[in-house]
């Protein structure tokens, strides 16, 4: 690598340069202060990919890796005018963006330019007679609607009450309206469509909905946080329905399983302990989310490292403490 680097400095000859451009959110407007900036967890890990490449020569054997930053600022339009100024300034592929890809796929696609992202999950965008140079390398949360299916008719439930939070706010909404007709493509009777539009719902709101749906129904689908999930169970519970097996809950959530922090799933958004009758009555409960990853905490030591080197330079406020990003 070293003697690569310095061919190209002093001739840029014997050494294939593939530009690579990066589309992160990782800064804010001087007038913003809401952004969440999710480029500053993510962006080590691209620095480190860049790096590991180009010292285990697996692109070519006289090649090397370059990286292009384009910020966006969490602001779609601006995520746009990135994309075409990466392709102007003639990079090879283009890595990102984050919140929004669908126009900027579309882009991407008139330039003939591959993009992977690595965070959108815009389901438009797995058409690939639309979008044939977009790839991701994590699936649209649309995607989940078939592991619902899976579940569901493993057990031979067929005919469920779907409970979703369809705050404007909130991605379930959007999502929940391609899990039901995926559902009932595979022969899955939605009999109730129930929903909850406060940030998250309290116990008395699943009562009511209990109340209302106990009578035609035993298997509840809810989509939502985890701690929604709890609240419908306990809702169960209190009306005794959970105590004979016939009644059941499958619980889909589109965050990452925390497998160092089980007992979490268990109380309540309000509560910082698991009540005894609930934690009971998950003999009642699935849980349906992504999978914790492997080996994650090496990998955040080496994304922690490379956050802190340029290009990014990020502050690492844990870093006294000890912590990581995640």
């Amino acid at each position: 690598m070293k003697q690569c680097l310095v061919l190209l400095i002093v001739h840029l000859v014997h050494c294939r340069v593939f530009k690579l451009g990066y589309i992160t959110g990782s800064k804010r407007r001087p007038w913003d202060q809401s952004y969440s900036r999710p480029g500053m967890s993510f962006s080590g890990a691209i620095s480190f990919a860049v790096d590991f490449i180009n010292r285990n020569k697996a692109i070519v054997e006289d090649g090397m890796l370059m990286l292009t930053v384009a910020e966006t600022y969490g602001e779609e339009e601006e995520s746009i005018r990135q994309t075409a100024r990466l392709w102007r300034d003639n990079i090879t592929a283009i890595i990102g963006p984050q919140e929004t890809c669908v126009h900027e796929a579309k882009l991407a696609a008139s330039f003939n330019l591959p993009m992977i992202s690595y965070y959108c999950t815009n389901y438009e965008t797995s058409n690939k007679k639309d979008f044939p140079t977009f790839a991701r390398t994590r699936p649209p949360d649309t995607q989940i609607s078939k592991s619902v299916a899976s579940v569901l008719l493993n057990f031979n439930w067929t005919k469920i009450a779907f409970l979703y939070n369809d705050n404007d706010d909130s991605l379930y909404k959007e999502i929940a309206n391609g899990i039901v007709p995926t559902l009932e493509s595979f022969g899955i009777e939605v009999k109730f469509i129930l929903t909850w539009s406060a940030p998250h719902a309290t116990e008395n709101e699943f009562i009511d909905i209990i109340e209302n749906t106990y009578k035609d129904i035993r298997i509840y689908v809810i989509f939502g946080h985890y701690y929604e999930h709890v609240d419908l169970i306990a809702a169960l519970e209190s009306k005794k329905l959970l105590e004979k097996g016939e009644y059941f809950v499958v619980g889909v959530d589109l965050e990452r399983y925390e497998s160092d922090n089980p007992v979490k799933y268990m109380h309540s958004f309000y509560k910082e302990e698991p009540e005894p009758q609930v934690v009971e009555a998950f003999k009642s409960y699935i849980g349906i989310m992504s999978s914790p990853p492997l080996d994650f905490e090496l990998f955040s030591h080496h994304v922690n490292k490379y956050s802190k080197l340029p290009p990014f330079n990020f502050e690492d406020p844990l870093a006294s403490l000890g912590g990581l990003k995640r």
